[in-house]
């Protein structure tokens, strides 16, 4: 997760999880392996029809469209109705459980406005959201939720009947968390001497 988008590469991923599951590789089963996407939907379709029991989460961000367009490009090609059509698909091929990763982005998509569409959608197709505090990259305008305004979210999801949780990740504040690392990496070595 936060290093590209996996299903765009769809063969080599797939190549790459049947070496992790086999016993002769890695010899980790399928329902272990989680593939995150951003919502390639013509992707998740293939997926569905894949013998393994991959688990698959969703990079959702936004429950609404309007939303989905301000933070989620991929949203532009394949808007919320297409991406939830393959999940429910991809669901009832598979019989699994989805998990919806929301980061959540103060003033944008952590609003109690946010929480009836979120849960409709998480109602639909039964599954799980994780809730996950934005964790603050040097050159990007977003910030992360005060502490309240994340708890307030998550307990309004479970007012609606939404199973989530809350990560309370550690390392954002060395700039260890989730895409921080990789940003900071690649410009220190963008500064290396040649």
């Amino acid at each position: 997760m936060g290093m590209g988008e996996p299903l765009a590469n769809y063969d080599n991923l797939l190549k790459a999880l049947r070496i992790l599951n086999a016993p002769w590789g890695g010899g980790i089963g399928a329902r272990k392996i989680t593939i995150s996407t951003s919502g390639l939907a013509p992707q998740i379709g293939r997926l569905a029809g894949e013998p393994l029991q991959f688990r698959l989460a969703i990079s959702l961000h936004g429950a609404t469209d309007a939303v989905r367009n301000k933070i989620m490009p991929v949203n532009r090609k394949h808007p919320l109705a297409e991406l939830i059509a393959a999940c429910e698909y991809y669901q009832k091929s598979r019989g699994r459980m989805i998990t919806f990763e929301y980061i959540l982005i103060s003033g944008i998509n952590d609003g109690l406005d946010q929480v009836k569409p979120l849960a409709a959608l998480a109602r639909r197709l039964n599954a799980r959201v994780n809730l996950i505090p934005y964790n603050v990259v040097e050159g990007l305008p977003w910030v992360r939720p005060a502490e309240p305004v994340q708890e307030a979210f998550l307990r309004a999801l479970e007012k609606e009947k939404v199973a989530a949780t809350l990560r309370r990740e550690k390392g954002h504040d060395i700039d260890a968390a989730c895409g921080q690392l990789r940003l900071k990496t690649e410009r220190e070595l963008a500064n290396l001497p040649s």
